[in-house]
């Protein structure tokens, strides 16, 4: 097999699950403390699904909270609110969603802070950051077809065309949180929106003895510290703190909140002189705003290539600079991408720096490609650059100090050995120290929802809030620490880095049979419903969607349809010849492409 075969089976390879067989209860793990409070962080597709789930179990008392002002998540999407500038350099890791916004120091929660005679316009920017600008465009298009984004509680109507845009998704999940009673106007107590989890801190009991008055602090839960905006006129507002007690956290704030720029020389100097010319994709709404104008967009996955797409016959000129990094699983699905950009958009190598400008205007400033080609004349440049994990809320996992493949030394196998804490987030490329990608191993009483890349959101959300739901219900058992952390350890000689959560349709599939294999067979043992497997027909869709939306991806050497490079000299942007040995394996191969590149942003 030749490399993009080679890369695609050695990602479905990387199984953090092989050879694990549900744990005897003798070695199961033993939560601190009780579990009935349970909070979900997050209103979009899967912060939804788990409150459906853990709602089957009357085991919890439940509360979903919202930063914006209706449910959706990425979908829902307005044309107006994007954010002023790219955070050119990039934000540190723990403030790059947001900068949490705190109370004053010794004032009694709940505590109201009004805004009047404020600007119409400072009131707009104070209710974007509180919802955050949403990573979508206007005529963006579903990454898939209808049948992999659908609730299986909700099925899609049958009217419903197979190649959806964000219009459909985004009225989809409106609908499926009213079906749970959930929406906006449903006046649902257990959901509060416009309300941002600030802080997420340990919560203690503290005894005193009646022997000898000492007191004893035991760890109980959690304490959100949540902050709420409301829209009191044109021109004023109010923000209103408070706690709530909880017992376990879900985390279902999604993984495109925090955008990533990336460090190439002499781009901050250029980003602080012309800072609304040069912008994330995050920004980008619709390609009139860059009519005539010569466009760079830095960027060759799904965000970049479909911008460049929409841009060609708008703009004036589009360049698209590509890094090729053979290294990486996520070359072949994004040279799968690159196949749909056309002709007009002209394909350059990585850029190697920004040169200092001689001369006033953007226009005049020079980019130096790794190739040497010089490039002049730009109006605009686009940073289709991805994004970064970011908790703002969860600050004290969060240790920026360790680089991507860096860990804090242990001894053995237990992390606690160290007495260090193991981290969720360093450099933001992905997220450590979780047992199946969903339990935190140092706090198994947070979980993790929608988290991994090349995944069915829709669908893997329902097999992973039911781990959630029947773990802490007591419904299904946790193996030990020690275990969880062996595991992990094992998965991690293989390296972090931005690949360590990315799975794929094979990989997805392995890990769901485990899943509602462990799940239903502790549902014997510990009383709770059965899980059904999703259905296959699905798959069946997608292979005649993905041969669609990519026709002139076939393999070659580029004279065949592909795209081709500027000038690349050593053709290392040449598409690869994949040598599929018959038209089975290169549909699977294919499919298995797009699966694990299709939210590659």
């Amino acid at each position: 097999m030749r490399s993009l075969v080679l890369t695609v089976l050695i990602l479905s390879s990387i199984d953090p699950f092989e050879d694990i067989t549900a744990p005897h209860e003798a070695s199961s793990y033993t939560f601190k403390w009780p579990i009935h409070r349970v909070a979900i962080i997050g209103a979009g597709a899967g912060g939804l699904i788990a409150y459906d789930q853990f709602s089957r179990l009357n085991n919890f008392y439940v509360r979903l909270f919202e930063r914006d002002s209706m449910p959706g998540g990425n979908w829902h999407y307005t044309a107006n609110e994007t954010s002023p500038n790219a955070p050119v350099p990039n934000f540190p890791t723990s403030k790059a969603d947001f900068e949490p916004d705190l109370p004053p120091d010794g004032v009694k929660l709940p505590y109201e802070k009004s805004f009047e005679g404020v600007e119409e316009q400072r009131v707009l920017e104070v209710k974007i950051d509180q919802r955050a600008p949403k990573p979508i465009w206007e005529r963006l298009g579903a990454t898939g077809p209808r049948s992999y984004q659908e609730f299986r509680a909700l099925p899609w109507p049958e009217q419903t065309p197979i190649d959806i845009n964000r219009t459909h998704l985004q009225r989809y999940v409106r609908t499926f949180a009213s079906f749970l009673s959930l929406n906006s106007n449903d006046n649902n107590p257990d959901v509060s929106y416009d309300t941002r989890v600030e802080r997420v801190t340990k919560r203690y009991n503290i005894t005193t003895s009646t022997e000898n008055g000492q007191q004893t602090k035991t760890e109980a839960g959690w304490t959100l510290l949540l902050r709420q905006f409301t829209q009191t006129g044109n021109n004023s507002y109010k923000i209103r703190w408070r706690e709530e007690h909880f017992d376990a956290i879900v985390v279902a704030s999604g993984r495109f909140n925090a955008p990533n720029t990336p460090d190439i020389p002499g781009l901050s100097q250029w980003a602080s002189l012309y800072p609304h010319l040069i912008s994330h994709s995050r920004q980008y709404r619709r390609p009139e705003e860059f009519a005539n104008q010569s466009v760079l967009v830095i960027g060759g996955s799904v965000s970049g290539t479909e911008i460049a797409e929409e841009l060609d016959g708008v703009a004036g000129k589009v360049i698209l600079s590509v890094r090729d990094s053979e290294d990486s699983a996520h070359t072949p699905p994004r040279k799968m991408h690159l196949s749909r950009v056309p002709r007009n958009v002209s394909i350059v190598p990585e850029i190697k720096s920004f040169h200092p400008f001689t001369a006033p205007g953007i226009t005049s400033g020079k980019v130096e490609l790794f190739n040497g080609t010089i490039l002049h004349g730009f109006d605009r440049i686009i940073l289709a650059t991805g994004y970064r994990y970011s908790f703002p809320f969860l600050p004290q996992y969060i240790n920026t100090s360790l680089r991507a493949n860096e860990t804090i030394p242990i001894q053995g196998t237990d992390a606690k050995s160290t007495q260090r804490q193991q981290p969720l987030i360093t450099d933001g490329t992905h997220i450590r120290s979780l047992h199946l990608d969903i339990f935190y191993i140092e706090e198994p009483t947070i979980g993790f929802i929608n988290m991994n890349t090349g995944i069915e959101t829709f669908l893997y959300s329902e097999f992973t809030s039911a781990a959630l739901s029947k773990v802490w219900a007591g419904q299904a058992k946790l193996p030990s620490s020690d275990f969880m952390w062996a595991r992990h350890w094992e998965r991690v000689g293989k390296g972090y880095g931005r690949t360590f959560m990315a799975y794929g349709v094979e990989k997805q599939a392995a890990i769901t049979k485990y899943l509602v294999g462990w799940l239903n067979q502790d549902a014997v043992k510990y009383g709770g419903y059965q899980l059904n497997l999703p259905s296959d027909n699905r798959l069946q869709i997608s292979k005649l969607w993905v041969a669609a939306r990519f026709p002139n991806y076939r393999g070659g050497d580029g004279s065949n349809g592909e795209w081709q490079p500027l000038s690349t000299g050593d053709g290392l942007f040449a598409i690869n010849d994949l040598g599929f040995d018959s038209d089975s394996e290169g549909e699977r191969e294919r499919d298995e492409t797009w699966s694990v590149g299709r939210d590659d942003w």
